[in-house]
């Protein structure tokens, strides 16, 4: 399998903390990008677990001509562990979904236009992925981005006013959870 983690270490201290994630994991093929992400190969067979101040995301088995799928997996989901605030998250298997409907290139440039008014503003885009992935509750999207409830609403107010868009409509909350997905 292969996986990625975010920790709060990285930048001079990499190298080191790289090696520290990679004995816990039980690998010694290890990248560290020096800046936001450690990547790791292990064993199919080997279970991961979360590692304490990491933020992982792990893909599914891939065979050797599979590792840059098995990269991007690893990759979709430690963004939904971060956005989720949790320690871990695999890729969910049984296909693509939804998602493989459109060519990547083209979901990219669907999700920039439509998020383009936010873009200059990753506090409205954290946000707003917090707020959609807890499923619209401001308290625990509140305790998820460490802000008052208030700043919240406040910050989905604003968000709702620059996309010019209803946040109530779930049809808007699916366009822009896919869009949050390829951005």
């Amino acid at each position: 399998g292969h996986h990625r983690g975010s920790g709060p270490t990285l930048g001079e201290a990499a190298p080191l903390a790289a090696a520290a994630l990679a004995a816990a994991l039980g690998t010694a093929l290890v990248d560290a990008d020096g800046v936001a992400a450690v990547r790791a190969l292990l064993p199919a067979d080997r279970r991961i677990s979360a590692q304490p101040g990491w933020t992982l995301g792990v893909s599914a088995p891939a065979s050797t001509a599979e590792l840059a799928a098995a990269d991007a997996q690893a990759a979709g989901a430690l963004r939904r562990a971060v956005a989720n605030r949790s320690e871990l998250a695999r890729h969910r298997g049984g296909g693509a979904g939804m998602t493989a409907l459109v060519a990547p290139e083209e979901a990219r440039a669907q999700a920039r236009a439509l998020l383009e008014p936010l873009l200059d503003s990753p506090a409205l885009v954290e946000t707003l992925r917090a707020w959609l992935a807890l499923h619209g509750s401001w308290d625990r999207s509140a305790v998820a981005l460490e802000v008052h409830r208030n700043t919240v609403r406040q910050r989905i107010a604003r968000t709702a006013a620059l996309l010019d868009a209803d946040l109530d409509d779930p049809d808007t909350r699916m366009d822009l959870w896919f869009a949050l997905r390829w951005l």
